[in-house]
Order: C-alpha cells, then structure tokens, then sequence
C-alpha cells in the first residue's frame, strides 16, 4: 500500500512534492511511498503546448531551484541550457513554449526521485476511473492501463487532474436571461484554451476569414479573456480588424496588479487595504491581471504612457446598453465567439464503502476545495484524505499566505502549488498519515453515515 496517490502529473499534482523537496522533506515522503498517476508519458503538464506567454515571473519558475534543501533532487538543473534560456526572463514574461520545456526537465528530475526509491514510482498511460474508499479509511484507484483494470490501494489521495472549461459542460449556461451559447452556430465558438494552441488558432484565423465580418466575441474579463484578445491582435496583421472588431463581454474586469502602491497611484488606480497584500505591499497580488493581458487592459483604458487600442471594446453586464437583444445581435453578427469562462476541477466518481457515490461540490459547480485543500463534498463537507489541488480547484488563499482581501474568482499559480498551497496539502496528508488507524477507521465511517443520510 502507498502512502500517496497522485492524481495528475501536471505543475498542481507535482507542486506539493516540490514544496516537501525546498522543505528537505521528500526523501522521507517517497520512502512512505508516492506513486504518481498520469495517462501522459511523461511528468510536467502540457503548457507548454500554449503559444502564449506565461503571466508569471520567469523568476517563479526558477525559485524551486534555490532552496538548499532541494539541491540532491533538482540541483542539476540550473545547468541545463533550458534553465538558462528562462533565466533571461526572470524578471519578465516567458512564452510558455520555453515554461513548458522547463517544466518537463523539472519533472523528469521529479520521475528519477521515484524511480530510485524502492517504495515510490511514476505510472504512465492510466486512467483514473474512479476511487473507493474503504472502511478502514484506506483508498483504492481503479484505474485503466491498456485496456485492463489495475487497483492500487493507499492512505491518502491527491486529485489534480486539471480543469475543464465550463463551456464545454455548460452549453446551455445563461450569458443573460434568455441568451445561451446554444443558440450560436458551433462551428464559430472555439473555447479559449483551445485558441491557445497553434491549432485552435490556426481554426479562428480560417473561421473569420469566412465570415462575412471579423467581428470577434469574447465572454469573459479574466486573464484568458485578455490572453485570446493579445494573441488575436498580435499574432494577426495589424489591419486585420479594424475599430471595435474585437468586443470583450465581461460581469467585471480583473483588476491590475502592481508592484506597490505608488505604481499603482501613477496609473490611475486607487488602494485601499482591500487589495493590498499586507505581507508584499502589492497591490491585487493573487487577483490582478499580469503580463501581456495587463498591458493590452492598460491600453484599452488608455493609462497613462500607453498607445490607445482601437480595435478591442470592453463591455459589463451593467452597463446601459448591454441587453439581452443586443446580446443575441451581437453573437448572430459575430464571425468567431471565444467563451473564457474559467475553470472548474476535474473529477472522477469516488464512492463510499458501501458502494454509493459520494457527492462532491465541484462537480455542483463550487469550489472543489477549502483552506486545508481536502476535497469538499456536496453537503458542505469535506472528505479526510483526498486532497486536491490545481487548475480549476478554486483554492482561495488566506491568512498567513497574504494577497488581497477582495480576490475574486480563483487563484490559479505555480508558485503558490509549490509554495503556501503545496504545503497545506503536504500538512494535511502528514496527519493523516500520522493519525491512529482506529481514528481513520471513524472518519471513515462517519462519511458513510453522512453519504447515507443524503440519499
């Protein structure tokens, strides 16, 4: 039996065990026993297959390295030319070309770990099914591996296995009372995850080329909304949109992250202890748009030392002429619509011991997790060892971690799953791990009493 099952190889999955190797705990942690599930062949993600660049810091990419206690593990790889090549964005905005190709020498660093210990591995090509927990309040994975069924049993789990755009769950979700993506011709949404590969893109260039209008929707205000609006207009001809072509259609524009405060007041934005980081002095530090969605919003409100950008137009749901008529108008006239609604976590089904599925908030539309980053259940709950972490999980960091007290929306970041969210996750599974069978076996238990009296 494992200590650990991970759920997903990506930067998420492997943040808590980057967070143990900077602490000097992994080699104690793998010797319990971690097995790390993907149905890729490798460990690192697929970022890199987006041709945006990242809205982080190359230098956050990079601060793993440093931690003495992380050198036996990852110390090689401040050699290698890739390492090198970021680190001429520390303090800038790397393509995520080069974040991912990082990140996949991080992760081979990462598969060498398990593999050297006798108790700990890295299982590619398998699908996670489903879990089952037991009464003693162990856990097995079902999994798929070349069309059979392998089970593996363990102590705690670990669910990160990315996000899933709510388009693709939620056609018929109500933009405004009346008006659906269900009604927009198909073969003119292209989701914004997907416009980010060079295939997605490719397809938006050929769907406006035979529209009879380049008039481009996107409905949201967040960093992917601004993220698509970038990469139209700089990876486009620059005539080719012209004034207005380009409508965001948001509740709220994300608001703009700052160094401090006094860059903040140049720019026209006003602070308060609101969106103040109390531990930084940065101003919107986990909520606020960076990077090339930043720059492109500066223009669009014309901040100051900006050129204006005339082909992009912002619009909010309250704004006086935004109405379900025009609405429906605007997305019948549009040649290409790009929903970027966010994320929600993925999930496979978890059922109790006796056989029941187990509700889970996220898949009723909340967050998949609370501050201790267990699994939250539909009813409010939470189950004692599934954790889960990354894309799309809706972790709100609090307290000690600092950010802004008005964050909205969910935080995703690579620093904070190797850092603050890394290490909530490492603690929870410590106790757990520590806790007396005979307690685990009444957690257990209580969660069939709870999983009964729902149903």
């Amino acid at each position: 039996m494992f200590a650990t099952l991970i759920m997903g190889a990506g930067p998420g999955g492997t943040g808590p065990l980057v967070w143990a190797a900077q602490q000097g705990r992994l080699r104690d942690w793998l010797g319990e026993g971690v097995a790390v599930i993907d149905r890729s062949d490798a460990i690192g993600g697929t970022i890199g297959h987006y041709i945006i660049n990242s809205d982080s810091l190359g230098g956050a990419y990079l601060e793993c390295l440093e931690a003495p206690p992380a050198e036996p593990f990852f110390g090689s790889l401040r050699d290698e030319a890739v390492t090198h090549e970021l680190e001429g964005f520390r303090n800038g905005f790397p393509p995520l070309s080069l974040v991912g190709a990082y990140l996949a020498r991080l992760g081979d660093r990462i598969e060498e770990a398990l593999r050297t210990n006798p108790r700990s591995a890295f299982l590619p090509r398998r699908e996670i099914r489903a879990l089952h927990l037991h009464r003693d309040g162990s856990i097995a994975a079902e999994l798929g591996v070349a069309g059979e069924t392998q089970w593996l049993e363990a102590r705690t789990a670990i669910m990160a296995l990315g996000g899933r755009q709510r388009v693709a769950d939620e056609p018929d979700l109500e933009i405004l009372p009346g008006v659906s993506l269900r009604a927009v011709d198909p073969a003119k949404i292209i989701a914004s995850d997907r416009l980010f590969t060079a295939d997605g893109f490719a397809r938006a260039r050929a769907v406006l080329a035979a529209a009879p209008r380049r008039r481009v929707v996107i409905l949201g205000g967040r960093h992917s909304a601004f993220s698509a609006a970038w990469l139209l207009t700089t990876q486009c001809e620059q005539d080719f949109f012209a004034a207005s072509d380009i409508v965001i259609l948001c509740r709220q524009t994300a608001p703009l992250f700052y160094p401090s405060r006094a860059e903040a007041l140049a720019d026209g934005t006003s602070v308060s202890n609101r969106n103040l980081c109390p531990n930084t002095q940065r101003v919107n530090r986990f909520g606020g748009l960076r990077g090339d969605g930043r720059e492109l919003l500066r223009r669009v409100e014309q901040r100051p030392g900006t050129q204006p950008e005339a082909r992009i137009r912002v619009f909010r749901f309250g704004d006086p002429d935004v109405s379900a008529i025009w609405l429906r108008s605007l997305l019948d006239d549009a040649g290409l619509v790009i929903p970027a609604f966010g994320y929600r976590a993925a999930t496979v089904p978890i059922f109790d011991a006796q056989g029941r599925r187990v509700a889970l908030a996220a898949d009723r539309g909340a967050p998949a997790v609370g501050r201790n980053a267990r699994l939250r259940l539909a009813d409010g709950g939470s189950l004692p060892n599934v954790f889960g972490i990354g894309l799309g999980s809706g972790y709100q960091p609090w307290g000690y971690m600092g950010g802004e007290a008005d964050i909205a929306g969910q935080t995703n970041s690579l620093w904070l799953y190797q850092n603050h969210i890394g290490g909530e996750v490492y603690r929870g599974i410590e106790d757990c791990l520590r806790t007396p069978r005979r307690l685990a076996l009444e957690r257990a238990r209580g969660l069939d009493a709870a999983a009964l009296a729902r149903r």
